[in-house]
């Protein structure tokens, strides 16, 4: 980005007098001027206005951060050090390592921690890992051959130059008519068209979901034919069965789960698939563990039962509750968290005057990101005001959190404790105005207002309740196409718009009708969200490789470019999908059954807590250090009960073996499979003969089983294991 010495200069004392109040308007037509004839100037512009934003309520939250960015490099080391008492063992880190760099892993650069989302856009090879202008991707088929597509950004200048542009139409906005009486704003409640659609209808009345799937295709379809691009080819069935597992069931596939794919025949097999798994109690398990880390976080909070509200979650999704009925409890919730679920959501943001309440209901369930404006009107969207963040914020007024002291127990050293419980409860306010200060100094006040519809003063109707009703009618649909957003994100690794919860009328849609298509499908099966999960997962689109080829080098997202979908993008797992596929892993491939009971999800829960950290801000922030890479598998991998675990399957395996009196290789078979979810290459074969060869000769006996326990380390320790593609 090329800018001017002279217009940045310029442009900086004209933002601080514009965030002061003071500019003048020769001032802001200057700005404006500047704005038009430098483009590289409007980042500069937004980036400003957004660290007004967070200075303005906690001048410490920028410095922290900043000093995030910069350490950010340190991540894997620092995280050596928060795991106290682990013990790394140097044979198998050695010998993990030096096969790693004899079989050519996969190997991914630590850009950062993945939290919906800084996504890898491909696998990057280890040598050029230095070189952030090249991307190579290996994609391996399941007889062993290797195909490598380099990207190199700098060379494929010319085709992203001649790339026609997407027609990027925009959410319309409906707040236009808005109006602002002296200090309060208007108290007329005004009407609103609560059963439009999106317009032209695309689906009948009734429809199937392969109707739903079809429609997919087409528009993805003509997306590419219009930007000259094809698809990559279909995945093999083992990256594809990979690809369901993790994505439904937050793991990969067990070794038998693979096998029975494979045995199957016939095109009905794919469909068939994501219907059982559609089914099955992971899928709301591992919707649960997705939904809790993004309405509470990862870190323990004060008055918060992690535990109950997950089991909330959990029964919602078992039972496929409509979305917009989830939503609405989790809005209105009341009682002890250690009772109602729902009630922990609140419960963790009511701090700081609701105000984190107010951003997370925003940017979850309406897709909106709204904190920038909680201080001033939003730069670019001229329908998003201060005054509306504050409108929304007054719904949760009333409402306060309250301990509840339960019956004294003992702890672990014997000594008498009082545990407590945390509940929400309503007490209306006898000033019902909410109050809030311009950048000017002035002070306004606000009733709650929602999609153009003003909770008169004298109003003594609950208004959370209110505020889902108004969200359960909204005109704009905000809270489907939210969602619709984000579940197509969880398939592909990006969304409709560059930030996922950001969906605001400034935000540019890269396929606006298939967003319309599926927004108005889920409203129309009541918000079903099994059966939004299944339309994406059903779709040929979905079906597709990650593999980059010649022919969509353009589909560059992670790039900055416009994601035109042509391939389902490659990216990290997530620690929860990183802890549950080495438990499964280790677990098929010795012939052990895969079972979840409350310990594992309390150890899942502890092992992930190490690579959380809170900033302790007003906004509740709080980030990951974990980048999946290489060191930090390290780490994770070499506790004592991984290492005994790998060394019971092999022993499991070996024998096996020898009792079937087959050939070596049939274990390295084996150990691919339920490692990677692949065969292994001939390279891989080839390396695992030589290391067996040469540790023959030292001990005939446990040449195979050290040979087999070392591939096992070494294939859990590369890149690709934790990658979804």
């Amino acid at each position: 980005m090329n800018i001017k010495i002279s217009n940045l200069e310029e442009l900086f004392p004209l933002l601080h007098e514009l965030v002061e109040g003071q500019l003048t308007d020769q001032g802001q037509t200057r700005l404006n001027d500047l704005l038009r004839a430098d483009k590289a100037l409007i980042d500069v512009y937004a980036e400003y206005m957004f660290i007004h934003g967070l200075l303005h309520h906690d001048a410490g939250h920028i410095t922290e951060s900043a000093l995030q960015q910069q350490t950010e490099l340190a991540a894997p080391v620092a995280s050596v050090n928060a795991v106290s008492g682990r013990r790394v063992n140097r044979r198998i880190v050695a010998v993990a390592a030096s096969l790693l760099a004899m079989l050519g892993l996969w190997f991914v650069s630590s850009a950062g921690s993945n939290d919906q989302q800084n996504l890898a856009e491909a696998p990057v090879n280890e040598a050029a890992s230095d070189d952030n202008s090249a991307t190579v991707v290996a994609a391996q088929g399941t007889d062993g051959s290797s195909a490598v597509v380099k990207n190199d950004s700098t060379a494929v200048t010319g085709e992203f130059d001649s790339l026609k542009p997407l027609k990027l139409n925009h959410v319309a906005a409906n707040n236009e008519s808005k109006s602002n009486a002296g200090n309060h704003e208007s108290l007329s409640v005004e009407s609103s068209d609560t059963n439009r659609l999106p317009r032209p209808e695309l689906l009948a009345a009734t429809f199937l979901d392969a109707d739903v799937s079809a429609k997919i295709d087409s528009l993805l379809a003509a997306g590419w034919a219009e930007q000259g691009v094809s698809p990559s080819p279909l995945a093999t069935d083992l990256e594809w069965v990979r690809r369901v597992y993790l994505t439904f069931a937050g793991r990969i596939p067990t070794l038998q789960e693979s096998n029975a794919f494979l045995a199957q025949t016939g095109a009905r097999k794919y469909s068939a698939l994501i219907d059982q798994i559609s089914d099955s109690s992971e899928r709301a398990s591992n919707l649960a563990v997705v939904w809790s880390n993004l309405l509470i976080g990862r870190t323990a909070k004060r008055g918060v039962n992690r535990e109950k509200l997950q089991e909330f979650l959990v029964q919602s999704f078992r039972t496929n509750q409509p979305w917009i009925d989830v939503v609405g409890e989790l809005v209105t919730a009341k009682g002890r968290n250690d009772q109602n679920g729902a009630t922990n959501f609140l419960l963790a943001h009511l701090n700081n005057q609701a105000t984190p309440a107010t951003a997370v209901t925003a940017r979850l369930f309406l897709g909106e990101q709204i904190s920038c404006v909680q201080c001033h009107d939003h730069p670019f969207d001229k329908g998003l005001r201060q005054q509306d963040y504050w409108a929304l914020n007054a719904f949760f007024k009333d409402t306060d959190r309250v301990s509840v002291a339960l019956a004294m127990t003992d702890s672990p050293d014997g000594k008498p404790v009082q545990d407590i419980a945390w509940k929400l409860v309503d007490r209306p306010r006898p000033d019902r105005m909410t109050y809030y200060e311009t950048r000017a100094g002035q002070e306004k006040a606000v009733l709650p207002r929602y999609d153009d519809q003003t909770l008169p003063e004298s109003s003594d109707a609950n208004r959370r309740q209110e505020l889902a009703r108004l969200m359960a009618n909204d005109s704009s649909h905000k809270v489907a196409k939210a969602m619709v957003n984000r579940m197509w994100s969880h398939f592909y690794g990006f969304g409709f718009t560059a930030e996922i919860d950001d969906m605001g009328a400034h935000a540019a849609i890269s396929h606006p009708e298939l967003l319309d298509l599926l927004t108005e499908a889920f409203i129309k099966s009541d918000y079903d969200m099994k059966r939004l999960m299944k339309w994406i997962g059903q779709s040929n689109s979905w079906r597709l490789s990650s593999e980059v080829v010649d022919a969509n080098l353009v589909d560059a997202p992670a790039s900055g470019e416009v994601p035109l979908f042509s391939r389902v993008y490659v990216r990290r797992m997530t620690p929860e999908q990183v802890y549950e596929s080495i438990r499964v892993a280790i677990r098929s491939a010795s012939g052990q059954t895969v079972s979840h009971s409350q310990a594992d999800e309390k150890h899942r829960r502890d092992w992930v807590a190490q690579f959380a950290q809170s900033y302790g801000t007003d906004e509740n922030d709080e980030s990951m250090d974990f980048d999946g890479t290489i060191a930090q598998a390290m780490v994770m991998m070499n506790g004592i009960d991984v290492d005994d675990a790998i060394r019971q399957a092999t022993q499991a395996m070996v024998g096996n073996v020898a009792a079937r009196k087959a050939s070596n290789l049939e274990t390295l078979d084996r150990v691919a499979l339920a490692m990677l979810t692949r065969k292994p290459t001939a390279g891989e074969k080839k390396v695992f003969a030589n290391h067996h060869r040469q540790l023959a000769t030292q001990s005939a006996a446990t040449a195979l089983p050290t040979a087999v326990e070392d591939m096992m380390w070494a294939y859990l320790n590369s890149s690709e294991f934790v990658l979804v593609h």
